[in-house]
């Protein structure tokens, strides 16, 4: 179950996602079809998704836990005697 909400919270956010961006790019644009209003609102659009990944890659930074230097790798295991 958790298996197919994360899939599916995947497959909804990424279209929801590009939905929002294609909205901001469009309101930008307005009516005008010329290339440079065409441009305005791409720019737009890709410069909030620019920032939307500079606060992600942040909050990953300072959520995720880090790796400890002090704490040494583990071993192997050492094999098991034969018995005979």
């Amino acid at each position: 179950m958790a298996s197919g909400l994360m899939n599916s919270s995947r497959q909804l956010g990424g279209a929801v996602g590009l939905a929002v961006l294609a909205t901001i790019a469009a309101h930008r644009t307005g009516a005008a079809t010329d290339p440079a209003a065409l441009n305005g609102g791409y720019a737009l659009g890709l410069s909030v998704a620019a920032g939307l990944f500079v606060v992600a890659a942040v909050v990953a930074i300072v959520v995720l836990p880090r790796r400890r230097t002090g704490t040494p790798a583990p071993r192997p295991a050492a094999p098991l005697a034969r018995r005979g």
